[in-house]
């Protein structure tokens, strides 16, 4: 690979190297959410050549997402997310391919819209398509990378299906969804980029994936803390059958 290519800067890293950059150019992630946590996820996955990303989002541009969405214009305003962000990334590196799907994940959809796929990354704020997106991982045996903001605070969960604690495990289960979600753009930023990091991990094969180990980040304290997350046996993904649906 030339000195002077792309992804040099990348290949030069033990952990990468030649052969490290043709698994990512090889490798499909799936990205739900094109908003806050989206932004930085995938642009640091399309920049860093992951070979295809499907980008999953039914939401259009709206005022109040400029404050964090830095994919957007103003002149955005009332457009497809999904579409704007394509083109955001493909102006970025030409040489990937991406796939927009303009519509919201569901129980009954996921199966569909997720199958294929290396890795899924979820970057969405509803607590029930969280828990549609883990189910569905765990059905397809795919590796997650979840993540979260609320205001200053957020987290970041690896989720490997089979192994090690899913979503809900960590998650109570009458959690109610409490819409408008706080957010403030820097700390989605930093959440979405350790996302990216987690995914390219996975992608790579290397060790100390955040498998059953909750990250978790304080921006008013400046903190990071790691929290163990215990599979629970009487959680959905224990229980899980052929038969049993997303």
């Amino acid at each position: 690979m030339p000195g002077d290519s792309r992804y040099s800067r990348q290949t030069i890293l033990p952990q990468i190297g030649a052969e490290g950059q043709k698994k990512l150019l090889g490798s499909t992630v799936a990205v739900i959410g094109c908003g806050g946590l989206g932004a930085p996820v995938l642009t640091y996955l399309a920049l860093a050549g992951v070979g295809k990303i499907r980008l999953i989002d039914q939401d259009t541009v709206n005022l109040t997402n400029l404050n964090r969405q830095f994919f957007y214009r103003e002149s955005d305003l009332n457009q497809e997310k999904c579409k704007r962000a394509t083109d955001f990334l493909q102006s970025r590196n030409s040489e990937i391919a991406l796939e927009a799907v303009c519509e919201r994940l569901t129980g009954e959809n996921a199966g569909q819209l997720l199958s294929g796929v290396d890795v899924i990354v979820d970057c969405v704020d509803r607590i029930e398509t969280r828990r549609q997106v883990g189910r569905a991982a765990g059905k397809l045996m795919i590796p997650l990378v979840e993540g979260g903001i609320h205001g200053f605070y957020g987290f970041v969960l690896s989720i490997l299906p089979g192994k090690s604690a899913c979503y809900e495990c960590a998650s109570p289960g009458d959690a109610e969804e409490t819409p408008p979600v706080p957010a403030i753009g820097a700390a989605a930023g930093v959440i979405g980029s350790l996302q990216a990091v987690e995914c390219i991990k996975i992608l790579l094969g290397l060790p100390h994936i955040l498998y059953g180990r909750m990250l978790q980040y304080d921006g008013l304290y400046g903190e990071f803390t790691e929290v163990p997350v215990h599979v629970r046996k009487d959680c959905i993904c224990q229980k899980r059958t052929e038969g049993s649906g997303l």
